[in-house]
């Protein structure tokens, strides 16, 4: 299957989408021409070139991307990094996010969880939608990672609608699966 942290059939499924694996973008062997590097070195992910990208270097959240305008709203990847006070396994850390997200955002539901490796790297992902302070119910994609002392949660959202939904969660994953965790330095003496 060509996505590696997404059951395209059990997703479908809930949703009453009809998704082929490998069919869902027609240019999925294309290159992303955006090469981004964490202001800190922490990580890399590639992002289409019609793509506005920012990364901040203070900031819980150390980039937000964001694609082309479509009927008024975009789809958005944004990675946010933060100290873990002890070492996590990927699905320990979604845990607790799943905790803090049950009681902070309106109407959340989770569509689909599991463990999943990307880049050869442990990962959790898991589906879910919620709805803003403004109404409008966002369909999301977190991927959640782990490197010693640091979390690294990747998030990939449009609007929860079925076309939304068919046309930008396929990039999403592939903007995703770009994601690279730089390897914890070894200490020197």
């Amino acid at each position: 299957m060509r996505y590696r942290i997404i059951c395209a059939v059990g997703v479908a499924a809930l949703l009453g989408v009809i998704v082929v694996a490998g069919a869902a973008v027609a240019q999925d062997d294309m290159p992303f021409p955006q090469s981004v590097t964490d202001a800190q070195g922490r990580f890399t992910i590639k992002f289409p070139g019609d793509w506005q990208v920012v990364t901040q270097a203070q900031s819980m959240i150390a980039l937000f991307g964001a694609g082309p305008a479509n009927a008024g709203s975009r789809p958005t990847v944004n990675v946010v990094t933060e100290p873990l006070t002890n070492a996590l396994s990927p699905q320990a850390y979604a845990t607790a996010a799943g905790r803090l997200a049950r009681v902070t955002l309106h109407n959340y539901t989770v569509v689909q969880e599991s463990d999943a490796t990307v880049r050869g790297r442990p990962a959790f992902y898991r589906y879910m939608t919620w709805e803003t302070n403004t109404g409008v119910t966002l369909y999301q994609l977190q991927v959640f990672f782990t490197e010693g002392m640091t979390g690294f949660v990747v998030t990939g959202s449009t609007v929860n609608q079925t076309e939304r939904i068919r046309q930008d969660m396929p990039l999403i994953t592939r903007i995703i699966e770009t994601f690279g965790v730089a390897q914890a330095a070894a200490p020197t003496n």
